[in-house]
Formats: C-alpha cells, structure tokens, sequence
C-alpha cells in the first residue's frame, strides 16, 4: 500500500503547487487534534476473531499551500503536516469480549500497540465560502481526501474530511481560520473520527 500512496499524494500536490504564476495563492501553517476509531483485535482459543474498538487522541501540525484569489468563493488547498496518534488502551479487553460474545471460554490472546504512532499526512480538498462578503468574516466548508502515507508500522491509510467552519481576516493579506471536521479513515475498514483544526494563512494577492 505504501508504493500507491506516496506517488499519488505526491502527484496531486505537485498538481496544485505548479499551477501557474498567474494564480494566486497563499501558504499558511495548520494545528489539527481530534479523535479516531481504532480496531483491538482479540482470538479465543478456536483462533476465532473478534474485535474491540477505542476511540484514541491525535494531534498534529503542519504546512499549508492555498491555490486562488483571496476574494473567491472557492479555494483549492493542499496540507502536509506530522501527526501523532495515542497508544491504545489495555483496559481488559479479555473481559469485554467475553461479555459481549457468548461461548467464549479460556484465554482470548490479544496485543495493544503500547507506544505513539508518528504518522506523515498529506491532503487536497477546497474551501468552500458560504458568505457573500469575506472581506473580514467567512463561514466556510471543507472538504478533502489524502492519505497518512509514511508510517512505521506500516499502517498507511486513507483520509476523508468534511467540515464546516470560518475564517477571519486580521489583515488584508493574513487570515486566520479553524473548521470542526468529521475525519473517515479506511484501511481494511472505514473507521470514523472528528477533529479540530485551526491555522493562519498569508494570501499573496
């Protein structure tokens, strides 16, 4: 999976960046902290396979690229950053497949990954202006795919981001902006999350 990955992220994002110097543009910097489903998978002694989700914490931050006018309505980005997802949680897992799985007796065999995962993201999607007016204040909507597609672990996966809301113009070139986003990863399975992300952009126009 990681040989598709990365040749795809990396084309759409040169895609966006040499876009020609007649459009402009802007570059920026983004935080994002939210939460993800992960899957604990557990075995009984018949090696029949069960499954335990968590919700987990992660955090990141990265680079921002804009492609358009300040004043449209629609405006293409691009966003690498470095994220961080929170070991799981051993909160006896064993006991919790038991009692939601009838017949299983003995041992349930399961491993929880102890340590942060350092995942490397990378999306495009576009802003969508929902106000007539963005000179000062905008509402806004977003919508994305990309991939976390340098990992460790070998645990790449695909990133889809819907979210709504603003930016803020605290100059004519200088913007700050933040969304409350659902964010669907699919590797094997669609696991869902939510997440907040906040960051300033300066528009070169």
């Amino acid at each position: 999976m990681r040989a598709v990955n990365i040749p795809l992220v990396g084309s759409l994002i040169f895609g966006v960046l040499s876009a020609s110097d007649a459009v402009a543009g802007g570059i920026g910097v983004i935080t994002t902290a939210g939460v993800h489903q992960e899957n604990i998978y557990a075995y009984d002694q018949e090696l029949i396979q069960y499954s335990v989700t968590q919700l987990r914490p992660n955090l990141g931050a990265g680079v921002q690229g804009l492609l358009g006018d300040r004043d449209d309505r629609i405006m293409g980005y691009v966003k690498m950053y470095y994220m961080i997802d929170s070991p799981q949680v051993d909160n006896d897992i064993s006991a919790k497949v038991k009692a939601e799985n009838e017949g299983v007796e003995g041992a349930v065999v399961y491993a929880v990954r102890e340590d942060p995962r350092s995942v490397g993201v990378a999306s495009v999607g576009v802003q969508w202006g929902l106000l007539p007016d963005a000179d000062a204040f905008q509402l806004t909507a977003i919508s994305g795919i990309g991939a976390g597609a340098l990992t460790i672990d070998s645990s790449e996966f695909i990133l889809v981001e819907l979210g709504a809301g603003a930016q803020y113009a605290l100059t004519d070139q200088l913007y700050l902006h933040g969304e409350l986003a659902y964010q669907g990863r699919y590797r094997k399975s669609f696991d869902h999350g939510a997440g907040v992300n906040v960051g300033v952009r300066f528009m070169f126009d």
